[in-house]
């Protein structure tokens, strides 16, 4: 199998494209309502499978037939074998709702916290049996087979470790509930949707997004299959006793049985989100190339930039208005951008435009020295003004030939 075949394995949408979300805009306001009324009636199983006592007899299935109103029918296949009650159960991962579906159908069972899939709510309702993190392996084990020993509760494990979407394969099993040395009761579960082709879960979906969808959808129905209790052969290992329980549950849903394990579903999505990250393409900015964007002008200093621009192109009618009004902004004077644009201090030439032949292209209106004396140096200024002046009428005369 390659890599491309966990795209088919694990869903990061919740709809595969557009088109399927046409029939839910037409459904929407008739969800909204709906799930807002199943939102109340969902508290109250919660609340029922709280109060009520694990051994009351018909507490599954008044949670059940509350739950098919809220648009959640469950429905099983095959028993469970009371036989051996000391027994871990396990069970394909489809969605967050798992562990809440399958402890109505067993009140006693304790979902062990091997998946990110829990909320406050599912630990509220006690369903969970948390794994020790500060301990070593063969801790968790002896931890797990004294919880089985000194109780009547099944351990819940979700062996895949991650949500797929149970169209594809199963994920490669992992070793932790066969070490514990108990009988497995395989358990396979299985989601339908009616009229609308949306996913009942994605990848990084919670709790609470998962059942929002089922409350606002029609109907999501939920099968459950109980396979038959499996024992470890004598001159079975470890790893080939979950891949025996892993083929046999695929073969009961119609699927394949991966090599993939949860940590390559792990490393693909990270190295799929960094491709996307560095793939995602830069806004366009589309630009005039024959004047460039002009910044905004702020709006009460816009009609006194106008009269300045006015001023200026009066002398210098040739130069763009952009380069004129880019300037005034810097300067903020008339007199001071003239001599910055007939100085060549500020660029007005164009690609098209080459007045090589003027005469006054070479004139130079810097003064020769520095004066001592305040009053030489404004006369120095009035006549390099004045020349100025004189040069731009000259080039106004010789491009319109006047």
């Amino acid at each position: 199998m390659s890599e491309s075949d966990l795209e088919n394995i694990i869903s990061f949408n919740r709809y595969p494209n557009y088109i399927a979300l046409l029939p839910l805009i037409l459904y929407l306001p008739i969800g909204l309502a709906l799930c807002i009324v199943r939102i109340f009636i969902f508290l109250h199983v919660c609340l029922l499978s709280y109060i009520l006592p694990a051994k009351f007899p018909y507490k599954s299935l008044i949670l059940r037939v509350m739950l098919c109103v809220t648009g959640l029918p469950i429905s099983s296949q095959g028993l469970v074998h009371t036989d051996s009650k000391k027994k871990i159960i396990i069970a394909n991962h489809i969605s967050s709702l798992d562990p809440f579906i399958l402890s109505l159908l067993h009140p006693t069972v304790l979902a062990i916290e091997n998946v990110k899939t829990s909320g406050h709510l599912q630990q509220s309702l006690n369903i969970y049996f948390p794994l020790p993190s500060d301990k070593s392996h063969a801790e968790v084990i002896k931890t797990l087979r004294d919880k089985i020993e000194e109780s009547n509760d099944s351990l819940l494990f979700f062996p895949e470790q991650i949500k797929t979407n149970g169209k594809s394969s199963l994920l490669k099993f992992s070793l932790l509930p066969f070490e514990v040395d108990f009988p497995i009761q395989p358990v396979t579960i299985q989601a339908h949707r009616y009229l609308f082709d949306i996913n009942v879960s994605t990848y990084a979906s919670s709790f609470y997004e998962d059942l929002i969808w089922c409350l606002l959808l029609p109907v999501t129905c939920f099968s459950i299959k109980y396979l038959p209790v499996t024992n470890n052969k004598p001159d079975e290992n470890v790893a080939d006793f979950a891949s025996r329980v892993q083929s046999n549950m695929a073969k009961s849903l119609n699927l394949r049985a991966s090599s993939f394990s949860y940590y390559d579903v792990t490393d693909y999505t990270k190295k799929k989100q960094v491709t996307e990250r560095f793939t995602e393409p830069a806004p366009r900015i589309v630009k005039n190339v024959s004047e460039p964007l002009l910044p905004k002008p702020v709006v009460k200093e816009d009609e006194e930039l106008k009269r300045l621009v006015q001023q200026v192109k009066d002398v210098l009618p040739d130069t763009p208005t952009h380069v004129i009004l880019i300037d005034l902004k810097k300067t903020r004077d008339v007199d001071l951008t003239i001599t910055n644009i007939l100085e060549g201090r500020v660029d007005v030439s164009k690609p098209e435009e080459k007045n090589s032949n003027t005469k006054t292209e070479n004139l130079s209106f810097k003064a020769g020295k520095f004066e001592s004396q305040a009053s030489a140096r404004q006369l120095s200024f009035a006549e390099r003004k004045q020349a100025m002046l004189e040069a731009a009428r000259i080039q106004y005369r010789i491009k319109h030939g006047l």
